[in-house]
């Protein structure tokens, strides 16, 4: 069986990113491209990357990422999925393609946590933030190595393997700028869906303090989403100038707590 080392290094969608990238330079992405685009990354990814196959675990990210993308003004086909991996991230593929880390939904406290992160990533959807990110790529010609994303020169072999996950971090790294507009939109969603938006920022403050504790738990997840102490102070802002009814909100739900437990009965993926 493939170890979870060899998972990273295995190339994820580069000869897609190849074809793509070629069509952003020159003409610029339609909606419909994007998502076409969109769905043969995803197949690629949930064909090599390790996930959690549970009906139940997928039901409820699926409809509490849902029940907030409806909120959006795109109206993508919106679709979530857990990759069984330790690590602390999350990242969008255009056209709706949500994956968050088995680590990160574990580290959430609560379903307003983590209904934080799926806004985020759906904000970048909406955004098209992986579609600029490509066409960047494209017009400064970094090719095909994701490690310029991450580094601004080639990875060495090492880095490689501890970059992230192939390809998906070149859908995962973003501008402060980028980071910032998500935020906005992400509070809005929030507040539109009912569910309370502090649970964005009090799921920053935890990494943060998680990065002052523990910094390698976190690395995936700050090498693709800067955070600082000022965007969580930002973001807070979004939040403070909603409707006073509207900065409440569910902070839970039935189903988060038995879906994390189903989480913690699986074995993670091979190290």
């Amino acid at each position: 069986m493939m170890s979870f080392k060899q998972w990273f290094r295995r190339p994820v969608v580069l000869a897609l990113v190849a074809s793509s990238t070629a069509v952003a330079g020159a003409c610029g992405i339609s909606r419909q491209q994007e998502v076409e685009m969109g769905q043969q990354y995803s197949a690629e990814i949930n064909r090599q990357l390790p996930m959690v196959n549970d009906a139940a675990v997928s039901r409820y990210i699926n409809n509490l990422g849902r029940s907030i993308a409806q909120r959006g003004n795109r109206q993508y086909n919106y679709n979530f999925y857990v990759v069984n991996a330790a690590q602390i991230n999350a990242f969008a593929v255009p056209g709706g393609h949500i994956y968050v880390n088995r680590g990160l939904v574990e580290r959430t406290r609560n379903m307003s946590e983590l209904a934080g992160v799926l806004a985020h990533e759906i904000a970048h959807v909406e955004h098209r933030h992986g579609i600029s990110q490509m066409e960047r790529m494209q017009a400064a010609n970094l090719g095909l190595n994701i490690g310029y994303v991450l580094l601004g020169r080639a990875p060495t072999g090492v880095e490689e393997a501890v970059i992230g996950v192939g390809g998906t971090a070149y859908f995962a790294s973003h501008s402060r700028g980028a980071e910032n507009e998500a935020d906005a939109t992400a509070v809005t969603l929030l507040a539109n869906s009912g569910i309370n938006p502090n649970g964005l920022t009090s799921f920053f403050a935890v990494l943060i303090s998680d990065q002052q504790r523990s910094p390698s738990t976190v690395q995936q997840w700050f090498s693709t989403h800067p955070l600082t102490q000022d965007r969580i102070e930002n973001t807070q802002s979004y939040i403070n100038r909603l409707p006073a009814n509207q900065r409440g909100g569910r902070s839970d739900d039935s189903g988060y707590a038995s879906m994390k437990n189903r989480l913690r009965s699986y074995r993670p993926a091979a190290s």
